[in-house]
């Protein structure tokens, strides 16, 4: 086995785990995962909110659905709610009794500056009741990086959203060609002083409650960075790099001290799930078999919750979980879904995500798969190239369903993919506030990299604390002097040129230098069948998320199909100390450390628990 790391002074400890041969030495990973930040909640609540998408604008209505949700454990919260306005302020006095957060939606609007968005002084009002009884709220700021390029300038979009009064509004629509600016920009600190003016523009608007939702764009650090209340994210619809996405939301929750959300949308290519028997209706595929596939949307629920978001919203489902959305409030198979998956969160404790490799890009990178532009409309740099190749060719291949035809046969298939390195990595940016970096045990430096005092300062607490450096010989030169003044803060690692196969350009670090970092500080070893992998550190021991993507083949206008045969084997095998294991969903308990065989079945979750020696009779498990 290579080299185990040098960090955390004192943390590296001999151990002998069941399934390792004598001599092996591992790190400390308890000492390792110290520094992990909690996930994030939202304010005033104590577990994971997870949403009904809609309600009644009726009290009595608002009343009994409430009850059937808490009857039926379909959520804790609405989003979206009841908008804020004056007749809906008895609305809200009885939801600040129930304590359930409510997200507001202003209406089509609200990304445009100048519209017909802007909430005034009688709208906070009717939120008081909630901010006495400490309950969140928010107002959605959707889509709005993709508002700013794509549909600032599309005439079609106007007209749609204005109608009769497209003639008085038009005049607020940006120049064709300019991606959503004014003028062609001539650096990235000129785009992020453009961006960040319009987010804040329209925070102001939006009463300083913006929940940001992100879809086709990378900019949640920036979301957190200039205030949002929640990091969202938007996933599902025709919305690529799920991952990547989710690795950015959570390293930016962890930047800005931020709690972080993930809708999921039903859109699939014009196609929507809904309620009743597949049917064409409003130009594409509606039902229950519409859009995308019920084992997809459980998988992403439960892998948001894992990955540690504090907010889940299945879109669409007042109209998916009921046969109607009114009494007698029948559940459908997906409603029948979401209860089960509710009541799994609420049973278990997620623990803390282990991300131990921290990807730190430029406060001023404004990386943007979908665009494929940095900001949306600069050429890319090298470095820019470095990154999407890091994100979509080798942490989260497949995930491109943009710029890549996706599987004719199952389009689905590029949402969720497997992680050959698993999920152990956030992303940051080198704006990022004292005392983060530091918790990290792997600082990986990507693409291009600006210097400044305030970063340097960061990363030589970082080495001193432990944690390793690893950057390119491009990142040397460009330190210069400073690069032999870091390197005497801790250890420093200058990454050998690498280009990938798959793109003939050079690398940010080599797959092989990945596949080394999993066994340097991953505390479980996973073999066997391509699976999307996470670990999670809990209060006796650890938890891994093992999702097998292959076996469910989903088209838009077509129920899903399973592949019973499409089944993953896979071998986990501890690097620590452990008395015992248990899965979470089949119950299976094995009463020693030793390496475990799981099998997943198509389109399935499951989560095995490793419990420390000591720990496993507290847990309720056979010690050794």
């Amino acid at each position: 086995m290579s080299a185990v790391l040098g960090m955390l002074a004192g943390a590296l400890v001999a151990v002998q785990p069941a399934s390792c041969a004598a001599g092996d030495s591992f790190p400390d990973f308890e000492a390792l995962a110290r520094g992990m930040q909690q996930p994030r909640l939202l304010p005033g609540q104590q577990g994971v909110v997870f949403t009904l998408y809609g309600a009644p604008g009726e009290l009595d209505k608002v009343r009994q659905l409430v009850a059937v949700m808490r009857e039926e454990h379909l959520g804790n919260g609405f989003d979206p709610g009841p908008g804020p306005h004056p007749d809906m302020k008895p609305v809200f006095e009885y939801l600040a009794t129930v304590g359930w957060p409510v997200v507001c939606y202003p209406g089509g609007d609200m990304q445009i500056v100048g519209g017909r968005g802007p909430l005034g002084r009688e709208n906070e009002a009717v939120l008081e009741a909630m901010d006495r009884s400490g309950v969140f709220t928010a107002v959605q700021l959707g889509e709005w990086g993709y508002y700013f390029h794509n549909l600032s300038c599309d005439e079609s979009w106007w007209r749609g959203n204005f109608g009769k009064d497209f003639d008085t509004y038009k005049h607020l629509m940006k120049p064709a060609g300019l991606a959503g600016y004014d003028h062609r920009p001539g650096s990235k600190q000129e785009c992020y002083g453009v961006l960040k003016s319009y987010f804040m523009t329209r925070s102001r608007d939006l009463l300083g409650r913006v929940i940001s939702v992100t879809g086709h764009s990378h900019y949640e650090a920036y979301a957190g960075e200039w205030g949002a209340r929640c990091i969202g994210l938007e996933v599902g619809e025709n919305i690529a790099f799920t991952q990547s996405k989710l690795a950015f939301a959570r390293g930016a929750s962890r930047q800005w001290q931020k709690p972080w959300s993930v809708q999921v949308s039903p859109w699939f290519a014009g196609a929507c799930t809904s309620s009743g028997p597949l049917r064409g209706e409003g130009g594409g595929a509606r039902g229950l078999d519409a859009g995308h596939s019920l084992s997809f949307y459980e998988r992403m629920w439960l892998h948001a919750w894992f990955a540690g978001a504090a907010l889940i919203t299945p879109e669409n489902s007042i109209a998916t979980f009921f046969e109607q959305p009114d009494a007698p409030w029948t559940l459908t198979s997906h409603g029948r879904k979401a209860s089960e998956v509710f009541a799994f969160l609420q049973e278990h404790d997620r623990g803390v995500p282990y991300t131990p490799v921290a990807v730190v890009l430029d406060h001023l990178a404004g990386y943007n798969g979908y665009m494929d532009k940095p900001w949306g409309i600069l050429e890319p740099t090298a470095g820019d190239r470095e990154l999407r190749d890091l994100f979509d060719f080798q942490l989260f291949p497949g995930s491109d369903h943009i710029h890549v035809k996706p599987d004719p046969e199952n389009p689905e298939s590029s949402y969720l993919r497997p992680t050959p390195y698993g999920e152990m990595f956030d992303v940051l940016l080198t704006s990022v506030p004292p005392e983060v970096l530091p918790t990290y045990p792997v600082i990986l430096l990507a693409g291009d990299i600006t210097f400044d005092d305030a970063f340097l300062g960061e990363l030589e607490k970082s080495l001193r604390r432990g944690s390793r450096v690893l950057l390119s010989a491009r990142h040397r030169d460009a330190l210069g002097e400073q690069f032999e003044r870091l390197a005497r803060h801790g250890e420093v690692e200058v990454l050998e040129s690498w280009k990938h196969p798959a793109t003939g350009r050079p690398a940010a670090i080599s797959n092989e230098r990945l596949a080394r970092l999993c066994e340097e500080v991953l505390p479980i070893a996973v073999e066997g069948d391509a699976i999307q992998y996470q670990i999670n550190r809990l209060p006796n021991g650890w938890v891994i998320e093992l999702i097998n993507h292959r076996g469910v083949s989903k088209k838009k206008d077509q129920p899903a199909v399973t592949d019973p045969a499409a089944v993953a084997q896979v071998t986990l095998k501890p690097r620590m100390s452990c008395g015992a294991s248990r899965a979470w969903r089949s119950g299976r308990i094995q009463p020693s450390g030793e390496s475990v065989a799981v099998e997943i079945g198509p389109g399935a979750v499951e989560y095995v628990e490793f419990v420390s020696g000591a720990g496993a009779t507290d847990a309720g498990l056979p010690g050794r």
